[in-house]
Protein backbone atom coordinates (compact mmCIF):
# COMPACT_ATOMS: atom_id res chain seq x y z
CA UNK A 1 0.00 0.00 0.00
CA UNK A 2 2.88 2.35 0.82
CA UNK A 3 4.16 2.05 -2.76
CA UNK A 4 0.72 2.93 -4.16
CA UNK A 5 0.32 5.96 -1.89
CA UNK A 6 3.77 7.21 -2.92
CA UNK A 7 3.01 6.61 -6.59
CA UNK A 8 -0.27 8.51 -6.29
CA UNK A 9 1.31 11.40 -4.41
CA UNK A 10 3.99 11.71 -7.08
CA UNK A 11 1.24 12.76 -9.51
CA UNK A 12 0.36 15.86 -7.47
CA UNK A 13 1.99 19.30 -7.53
CA UNK A 14 4.62 19.87 -4.83
CA UNK A 15 2.42 22.07 -2.62
CA UNK A 16 -0.20 19.31 -2.31
CA UNK A 17 2.49 16.68 -1.65
CA UNK A 18 3.90 18.80 1.19
CA UNK A 19 0.45 19.41 2.69
CA UNK A 20 -0.63 15.77 2.48
CA UNK A 21 2.62 14.34 3.85
CA UNK A 22 2.55 16.73 6.81
CA UNK A 23 -1.18 16.57 7.64
CA UNK A 24 -2.56 13.18 6.58
CA UNK A 25 -2.17 9.72 8.09
CA UNK A 26 -2.72 6.79 5.74
CA UNK A 27 -3.75 3.62 7.50
CA UNK A 28 -4.07 0.13 6.11
CA UNK A 29 -3.53 -3.28 7.63
CA UNK A 30 -0.23 -3.96 9.29
CA UNK A 31 1.82 -6.96 8.22
CA UNK A 32 2.45 -7.97 11.84
CA UNK A 33 -1.06 -7.58 13.23
CA UNK A 34 -4.75 -7.95 12.55
CA UNK A 35 -5.94 -4.71 14.10
CA UNK A 36 -4.82 -1.32 15.32
CA UNK A 37 -6.02 1.35 17.73
CA UNK A 38 -5.57 5.11 17.49
CA UNK A 39 -6.12 7.21 20.59
CA UNK A 40 -8.16 10.37 20.12
CA UNK A 41 -5.18 12.53 20.97
CA UNK A 42 -2.94 10.92 18.34
CA UNK A 43 -4.46 13.04 15.59
CA UNK A 44 -3.82 16.73 16.03
CA UNK A 45 -6.09 19.54 14.99
CA UNK A 46 -6.09 19.98 11.22
CA UNK A 47 -4.69 16.50 10.62
CA UNK A 48 -6.56 13.82 8.70
CA UNK A 49 -6.80 10.03 8.63
CA UNK A 50 -7.36 8.11 5.41
CA UNK A 51 -8.11 4.43 5.89
CA UNK A 52 -7.34 2.16 2.91
CA UNK A 53 -8.80 -1.34 3.18
CA UNK A 54 -7.03 -4.55 2.27
CA UNK A 55 -9.85 -5.14 -0.21
CA UNK A 56 -8.62 -2.14 -2.21
CA UNK A 57 -5.29 -3.92 -2.81
CA UNK A 58 -7.15 -6.63 -4.70
CA UNK A 59 -8.11 -4.09 -7.38
CA UNK A 60 -6.00 -3.09 -10.38
CA UNK A 61 -3.38 -0.36 -9.96
CA UNK A 62 -5.43 2.31 -11.76
CA UNK A 63 -8.35 1.76 -9.37
CA UNK A 64 -6.06 1.93 -6.33
CA UNK A 65 -4.51 5.21 -7.51
CA UNK A 66 -7.93 6.68 -8.36
CA UNK A 67 -9.29 5.74 -4.91
CA UNK A 68 -6.31 7.27 -3.08
CA UNK A 69 -6.61 10.43 -5.20
CA UNK A 70 -10.37 10.57 -4.45
CA UNK A 71 -9.73 10.42 -0.70
CA UNK A 72 -6.98 13.06 -0.95
CA UNK A 73 -9.56 15.15 -2.82
CA UNK A 74 -11.85 15.09 0.21
CA UNK A 75 -8.99 16.51 2.30
CA UNK A 76 -7.88 19.18 -0.19
CA UNK A 77 -11.47 20.26 -0.89
CA UNK A 78 -12.19 20.67 2.83
CA UNK A 79 -14.99 18.12 2.98
CA UNK A 80 -16.27 17.02 6.34
CA UNK A 81 -17.43 13.53 7.20
CA UNK A 82 -20.76 12.36 8.51
CA UNK A 83 -19.41 11.22 11.89
CA UNK A 84 -20.79 13.21 14.79
CA UNK A 85 -22.42 15.80 12.57
CA UNK A 86 -25.06 14.31 10.27
CA UNK A 87 -25.17 15.53 6.68
CA UNK A 88 -28.03 15.55 4.23
CA UNK A 89 -27.83 12.98 1.44
CA UNK A 90 -27.53 15.77 -1.16
CA UNK A 91 -24.50 17.18 0.70
CA UNK A 92 -22.80 13.78 0.82
CA UNK A 93 -23.55 13.21 -2.87
CA UNK A 94 -22.14 16.65 -3.74
CA UNK A 95 -18.92 15.94 -1.85
CA UNK A 96 -18.57 12.57 -3.55
CA UNK A 97 -19.04 14.15 -7.01
CA UNK A 98 -16.43 16.81 -6.18
CA UNK A 99 -13.93 14.20 -4.97
CA UNK A 100 -14.62 12.14 -8.12
CA UNK A 101 -13.88 15.18 -10.29
CA UNK A 102 -10.72 15.91 -8.30
CA UNK A 103 -9.48 12.34 -8.82
CA UNK A 104 -10.49 12.34 -12.47
CA UNK A 105 -8.47 15.50 -13.20
CA UNK A 106 -5.39 13.99 -11.57
CA UNK A 107 -5.66 10.50 -12.99
CA UNK A 108 -6.27 11.68 -16.55
CA UNK A 109 -2.70 12.98 -16.49
CA UNK A 110 -1.09 9.54 -16.36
Amino acid sequence: MKRMVIKTLSLFPEDIIIFITSKVWFVSSFEDGWAFTLRGDELKRNEFLIFLSDELLKEDEDQIIWTIAHEIGHVILGHRNNIGLPQAKYEIAKQEREADEFAKKLTLKF
